[in-house]
């Protein structure tokens, strides 16, 4: 049952990145970071992570981690978020 949440979370996350970047094509900043935003969230659901509980590091660290998964099924390029991409600066 946990392969097929996994799959399903990875699925959303490669699913969202993808809109992401038509956003980023399209210059729709605030749309890619409302975008950037699901992504955060679904990592965190996946992982079962509350946002208060962690460090910024933690939270960086646990998206970066569920990035590589998500799009380790799919093929062997991963897309990482940088703190600029994921609207930080």
């Amino acid at each position: 049952m946990e392969d097929v949440a996994s799959g399903s979370y990875a699925w959303i996350i490669r699913t969202l990145v993808t809109c992401r970047d038509e956003a980023d094509r399209l210059e729709r900043t605030s749309l890619s970071n409302l975008i950037n935003m699901a992504v955060l969230q679904t990592a965190l659901d996946w992982e079962g992570a509350e946002p208060s509980r962690g460090d910024e590091t933690s939270l960086d660290a646990l998206l970066r981690l569920k990035m590589k998964l998500a799009f380790s099924e799919r093929s062997d390029n991963v897309v990482l978020l940088d703190s600029k991409t994921a609207g930080e600066a």
